[in-house]
């Protein structure tokens, strides 16, 4: 009886405990309840940092110059990429040649490359774009101080036109015309004629000046075509000792490939003008005992004669009317006489013939001794021409160079 009472209270003992423990977790249940939303002191606006004042478009204050770092050039890397030739985008074929090119700096200079807009296979023709001329231009847009090289200017300057580069045109035509003087003007003028472009050079080549005689001496004067040969021996800047000179020049021209040249006599020496020539050198030339075959075949033709004679004619009045220079002047008014425009005289020591009839060193002046002087200049330094003088009309250097060695002493 007692182990069941003890049983029993044992059990009434836990459902004590058990009651006071729901008891305990009811209170804190009630504890743990959230306040009424309705209380103004328990409200909390939701808000953002940003709201707060935190941005994340500035750095904090202070010295920001160590957030930098070196960072090379946008532009010193394009300059390094197109320099090097790395990643490009094109290809320029002419003829069995082809080369990689950047497109965008070709279309910087070039209106043809610009009007063919994107693309990357172009085909030039090698009759206007030589090879040699491309990569020069090419080497030209890459260049920060681009000078031009001498060596395949007109090659440049005919690409250039075609490929409407204006200020790589504009810079050929300075140098052109600004350095290229005599022996480079004629260079110049010969390189155009191989490409088949020298009727545009004419005006370069006529700056041969004091260049005249040694391109008279050389196999690329007899070579001329009559056309650009023509516009040289009327030309008033061709620089010579003598106006037969220019009359020699033209014999020894005609002669070079005879007779096939032979109905080019008139034209030619139309261009001569006789009526500088002393009286008594004109009267020589015509005489046949005296004359080289090269000169008769020239001064046979009666157009030439009559040349000579009106040379003859207008020399002796002017020795008539001597130093009354309104007679003279009226003279040829009335018989409508034009007097011949001077040449570009110069004086080489050197030459025999440049001396007046009564100096003691005078030589004869023939075909022949012309030749020998042509001969001369040949085997001199390349700039030998530059040593020549400037001279006076009728001047006699020799008596002149006497008396300035007198007065030095």
């Amino acid at each position: 009886m007692d182990q069941q009472y003890r049983k029993k209270s044992s059990r009434t003992g836990s459902l004590g405990s058990d009651l006071k423990a729901l008891q305990l977790l009811h209170i804190n249940a009630e504890a743990n309840e959230p306040m009424d939303s309705t209380s103004e002191s328990n409200i909390l606006e939701e808000r953002s940092l940003s709201s707060l004042g935190y941005k994340h478009n500035k750095w904090p204050k202070g010295d920001h110059q160590h957030l930098m770092v070196d960072k090379p050039k946008l532009y010193d890397i394009l300059g390094e990429l197109l320099k090097k030739r790395l990643k490009n985008n094109a290809i320029v074929t002419i003829g069995t040649f082809s080369t990689p090119v950047h497109l965008t700096v070709l279309q910087c200079f070039s209106r043809l490359f610009r009007d063919l807009g994107n693309e990357v296979l172009v085909d030039l023709p090698s009759t206007l774009v030589t090879p040699r001329a491309f990569l020069l231009i090419y080497d030209w847009m890459l260049a920060d101080d681009a000078q031009l090289p001498r060596l395949g200017l007109v090659e440049v300057m005919r690409a250039a036109n075609f490929l409407e580069v204006p200020q790589l045109i504009k810079q050929c035509e300075h140098c052109i015309n600004n350095y290229l003087k005599e022996d480079a003007a004629v260079m110049l003028y010969l390189e155009a004629r191989m490409l088949r472009i020298d009727r545009s050079y004419y005006n370069i080549f006529l700056h041969v000046g004091k260049f005249f005689l040694t391109l008279v001496a050389s196999l690329d004067f007899l070579q001329l075509p009559r056309e650009p040969l023509g516009m040289l021996l009327k030309s008033n800047n061709i620089c010579v000792n003598s106006e037969l000179e220019v009359l020699m020049a033209a014999v020894r021209w005609l002669n070079f490939q005879w007779p096939q040249r032979r109905g080019s006599i008139g034209e030619l020496v139309a261009y001569v003008r006789f009526a500088l020539i002393p009286p008594w050198l004109l009267v020589k030339i015509q005489k046949t005992d005296v004359s080289s075959i090269e000169l008769k075949r020239i001064t046979a033709d009666s157009t030439v004669r009559q040349r000579i004679h009106d040379g003859i004619a207008y020399t002796t009045t002017r020795l008539f009317y001597g130093n009354d220079r309104e007679a003279f002047a009226l003279h040829l008014k009335k018989t409508n006489t034009t007097p011949p425009v001077q040449r570009v005289w110069i004086y080489d020591q050197r030459c025999s013939y440049h001396h007046r009839m009564h100096c003691r060193a005078h030589v004869e002046f023939t075909f022949q001794v012309f030749v020998e002087y042509l001969n001369f200049l040949q085997t001199q330094n390349k700039d030998y021409w530059q040593c020549f003088e400037s001279a006076e009309t009728g001047t006699c250097h020799c008596k002149k160079r006497a008396i300035e060695d007198v007065e030095i002493f």
